[in-house]
């Protein structure tokens, strides 16, 4: 008897062949196989690509790494390996997160700047959707955090100001384009294989020019959304400010500023009142005074502008090494405090 012949929802076992119904299952899912008992990853092919591992879990979707099964249809960058943000549309969020993805395609191309992590597709078919991105050898924040805790070693200051900066001049680039990115978060700060950081997921981001994605519930990350956003504002550079210094917070005391899960958004809103609670992370005077602004509960207490928080990173980071950061920051902050009571009155 002739072998069956597989259709698109069947792929045969590797180890003994027998077909493999695949209809309900997600892509590179781990099944065991019914007649020889051995497990088997199966739906590794998306499109034009082969997926090899899975990467992380997007906002809108797990994001796998790929390569393309034909190297001579490249992107326009020459790559082969390309991380793959892939919604399926038998997802019952499905129509909720495609519109999610298809921000993230048009305004992370909008920002012009080299720590945005790259877009390049929008793919959309019968199976879903997906996005072809740059991928990121170095991992997440989120993972270093993550690498730090079990070794109960914090990240060493200096590295995490670093951090700071290249988020910040992506902010920068962002906010000259209109854009909000409102989802500042350490598992969307990747690192690419030098160790730079770049910002990615634009899902959630506003831009004066775009209609903004509709949201039925809140769908930022509670420890690092600012507290304008959950009362109902759509925000503005300043709350991503308050994001990023709850990830530099983070990074350095291991734990989110806030303990905010099993909240409800009025709860949020009412223990995001209160300061983040400095005295908990290792971290020098000036360090604190940074991240005291950033995350000021008041947005009109916050830095004034990104390059004002640039420039104070920057002074913290060429001067700790000689003990004259935190009074350098201390004079910035009570010349700044009193220029604008001034010009108040």
């Amino acid at each position: 008897m002739l072998p069956s012949t597989p259709h698109s929802q069947e792929e045969p076992c590797p180890s003994c062949g027998v077909l493999l119904d695949t209809r309900q299952e997600s892509f590179f899912s781990l099944v065991r196989c019914p007649q020889c008992r051995s497990e088997v990853r199966i739906r590794r092919s998306i499109g034009a690509y082969e997926l090899l591992e899975i990467a992380g879990q997007g906002g809108s979707g797990r994001v796998f790494k790929a390569r393309l099964k034909d190297p001579k249809s490249a992107t326009g960058e020459g790559l082969e390996i390309v991380a793959l943000k892939v919604l399926e549309s038998k997802d019952p969020e499905y129509q909720e997160n495609l519109p999610l993805l298809r921000n993230e395609a048009t305004l992370a191309r909008l920002v012009d700047h080299q720590g945005v992590v790259r877009v390049f597709d929008l793919e959309e078919d019968d199976s879903g959707a997906r996005l072809v991105m740059e991928f990121m050898d170095g991992g997440s924040l989120h993972e270093r955090i993550i690498s730090s805790d079990s070794t109960n070693t914090s990240l060493d200051e200096t590295a995490v100001l670093k951090i700071a900066l290249e988020i910040l001049g992506v902010l920068a680039a962002a906010k000259s384009q209109g854009i909000v990115h409102r989802d500042l978060k350490p598992a969307n700060i990747l690192f690419d294989a030098e160790g730079r950081a770049k910002l990615a997921d634009f899902g959630l981001a506003r831009s004066s020019a775009v209609e903004p994605v509709a949201q039925s519930h809140l769908l930022a990350t509670p420890d690092y959304v600012a507290p304008e956003v959950l009362s109902g504002s759509p925000g503005d550079f300043r709350s991503d400010l308050y994001g990023l210094g709850c990830c530099l917070f983070h990074a350095l005391a291991l734990v989110p500023p806030y303990p905010t899960d099993g909240r409800r958004v009025e709860e949020l809103i009412g223990l995001k009142q209160q300061p983040i609670p400095l005295s908990r992370i290792p971290a020098s005077p000036a360090m604190s005074g940074l991240l005291e602004r950033m995350t000021d509960p008041d947005p009109e207490k916050r830095f004034a502008s990104i390059t004002e928080a640039e420039i104070a990173a920057r002074d913290i980071l060429r001067l700790e090494g000689n003990g004259r950061g935190s009074l350098t920051f201390l004079f910035r902050s009570v010349f700044g405090f009193l220029g604008k009571f001034l010009t108040r009155s």
